[in-house]
C-alpha cells in the first residue's frame, strides 16, 4: 500500500512538474517576442532620428549625406544632386506662338498689387503640352480683392485653338480617338451627328430600369443633368420672387435649369453653349432660343433686351477678361435683376486636400477663389450678393445689382498672410509629388523645398528614414 501511494505521488509530482515547465517555457517565448519587438522599434526610432539629423545637419551645413527616400512607394529625392536636368517640351506648330498678355493689375478688380503663388498650370504635367508657353501662368493673388488669377494668359487665336483641342488641353482622350457622338464633347457636327442626336432627343429623359428596354435610343446624360441641376433650381425658387422671367443661361451642359424655370414660373429662356453638341441639346429637348455659342474670350450677350436672371456655369474661372464679363451682364439685367452663379470651383479643392496645384490647375483656370474672394469680385463688378454658399464644395453665389455709389472692404491682411502661406505649402508639396522627369525644373530651390514642407509637417520620415508625403 506504501509502495502504491508513493508511485502515484511520484506521478503527481512529474506532472505538476512537467506543467511548471510549460508554463515556463511558454512565458519565456512571449517575452522573447516582445523584445523582439522592442528591438525593432528601437531599431526604426533609431533609423528615423538618424535621418531627421541628417535633414537637420543640411538645413545647418547645406549639404548632408544622400538618404533613400520615397512617397508611397515612389522615390522622393531629398538633395538637388539626385534629379533628372529639366525637359523642353516639344513646340507644335499647329498653336499660335503670339496672342499671350502679360497682366500687370488683377483681372478682376484691377488692383497693381499682388503675390506670386504658383508659375505653371496643368500643361507643365503633360508630355503633349502645346509649347514652352503654355505651361506658363503665374498666378498671382490680388492683394485688394483676394482673387488668384493668371498673369499670363491665352488670348485670341491661341486661346481658340486651345477651346478647339478641349479635350487635350484639360487632359482628357482627345476627339479624335473618342467613339461615336460625345455630347459633352467639343467636337463640330457633321449632319450625321445632328441626325443622330436629334432622333436620340426624341425620346423620353425618364426612361424605367425595369423591364428593361431594349434597343436604348435615349441620352442617359439628360437625366443625370436633370437631377445634378435640381438644387440650383431649389435655391432660385426659394430666393427670388420669379413672375414669367426672362432667363439666360451661360455655358449649361443641356438647358435643364432654364426648361425647369420655364416649366414652373413661365417666361422665356435663351442660352450660350459651350459646343456645338450642347447647342442641339438645349433647342431639341427644352425649345431654349440657343442660336450663339459661348465665347469666353470675346464674351458677349447677342441676345436683345434685358434679363431679369443670368445662370452662368463654370463662368469666372474660365472668363479671360472677367472685369469686362461681369460688367456685360450687370449691363444686360433688368432692374431688380439677379446673376447666379455655380460650379465656380473653390480653391480648398487643393490647399486642404493634398491634391496637387499643377494638376487642378488647367489651361482654363484663369481666375480660382475661396467664397470671401468671391463676394469680393463680385462686389468690384458693381454686384451686391444676396446669397454666398457652397454645393458638392464648388461656390454659388447669388447676386443682384448694387446701389450707386456703392463700396466693398478689401481683403483683410491676416487673411492674406493665411492664403499666400497655404499656397507656398500647396506649391511646396506640389513640386515634392511631381513624376522624376519634370523635378529638375526646381533643382535650384529643391532642398529648400524639403525643409519647409519637412517643418510645415506635409512630409515625414517613416520607420527606414525614408521620406513620404503624409496623407490628409
Amino acid at each position: 500500500m506504501k509502495n502504491l501511494l508513493r508511485r502515484s505521488t511520484e506521478r503527481v509530482m512529474r506532472a505538476l512538474l512537467r506543467s511548471v515547465e510549460a508554463r515556463m517555457d511558454a512565458q519565456h517565448q512571449r517575452l522573447g517576442g516582445k523584445i523582439d519587438r522592442l528591438e525593432k522599434r528601437l531599431d526604426a526610432a533609431m533609423a528615423k532620428g538618424q535621418a531627421e539629423a541628417r535633414l537637420l545637419a543640411s538645413r545647418l551645413e547645406g549639404h548632408a549625406a544622400p538618404g533613400r527616400t520615397r512617397r508611397l512607394g515612389a522615390r522622393i529625392p531629398q538633395h538637388a544632386h539626385e534629379l533628372q536636368a529639366p525637359t523642353e517640351p516639344q513646340a507644335s506648330d499647329a498653336i499660335p506662338a503670339d496672342s499671350i498678355v502679360d497682366l500687370r493689375e488683377c483681372s478682376v478688380c484691377g488692383h497693381d498689387a499682388s503675390t506670386a503663388v504658383c508659375e505653371f498650370n496643368r500643361f507643365l504635367l503633360s508630355e503633349t503640352a502645346p509649347d514652352a508657353s503654355a505651361i506658363c501662368a503665374d498666378y498671382a493673388l490680388c492683394h485688394r480683392c483676394g482673387v488668384v488669377f493668371a498673369r499670363r494668359r491665352p488670348v485670341g487665336h491661341r486661346f481658340k485653338f486651345l477651346v478647339e483641342h478641349f479635350e487635350e488641353t484639360i487632359g482628357r482622350v482627345p476627339v479624335d480617338q473618342q467613339r461615336g457622338v460625345q455630347v459633352l464633347g467639343s467636337r463640330r457636327l457633321n449632319e450625321a451627328d445632328r441626325e443622330e442626336l436629334r432622333s436620340r432627343a426624341l425620346q423620353p429623359i425618364f426612361v424605367s430600369e425595369v423591364p428593361r428596354p431594349k434597343n436604348r435610343r435615349h441620352l442617359p446624360q439628360l437625366l443625370r443633368d436633370r437631377l445634378a441641376v435640381a438644387a440650383h433650381v431649389e435655391i432660385l425658387g426659394s430666393l427670388l420672387t420669379l413672375q414669367q422671367p426672362r432667363v439666360l443661361e451661360i455655358r449649361p451642359r443641356f438647358g435643364a435649369i432654364g426648361g425647369a424655370l420655364r416649366r414652373t414660373y413661365g417666361g422665356e429662356t435663351f442660352a450660350l453653349p459651350l459646343f456645338e453638341a450642347q447647342q442641339l441639346l438645349v433647342r431639341e429637348v427644352y425649345g431654349t432660343c440657343a442660336e450663339h455659342l459661348l465665347d469666353y474670350d470675346a464674351f458677349s450677350i447677342p441676345y436683345a433686351g434685358a434679363f431679369d436672371l443670368v445662370v452662368a456655369n463654370h463662368l469666372l474661372t474660365h472668363a479671360v477678361h472677367p472685369q469686362r464679363t461681369l460688367t456685360t451682364i450687370r449691363e444686360r439685367l433688368a432692374p431688380g435683376g439677379h446673376l447666379y452663379l455655380y460650379n465656380e470651383p473653390d480653391e480648398a479643392d487643393f490647399l486642404e486636400s493634398g491634391k496637387s496645384i499643377f494638376n487642378t490647375l488647367n489651361a482654363f483656370h484663369l481666375q480660382t477663389f475661396d467664397a470671401a474672394s468671391l463676394a469680393r469680385a463680385l462686389q468690384a463688378a458693381g454686384f451686391e450678393p444676396v446669397y454666398i454658399g457652397h454645393y458638392h464644395d464648388n461656390c454659388i453665389a447669388l447676386a443682384r445689382v448694387a446701389g450707386e455709389g456703392a463700396s466693398w472692404d478689401p481683403m483683410p491682411e491676416k487673411e492674406r498672410a493665411r492664403r499666400v502661406g497655404k499656397y507656398a505649402e500647396s506649391r511646396d508639396l506640389g513640386i515634392l509629388s511631381l513624376p522624376e522627369r519634370l523635378r529638375g525644373l526646381f533643382a535650384q530651390e529643391w532642398e529648400s523645398v524639403v525643409q519647409r514642407a519637412f517643418a510645415a509637417k506635409t512630409i515625414d520620415f517613416d520607420g527606414d528614414g525614408n521620406l513620404r508625403i503624409l496623407k490628409r
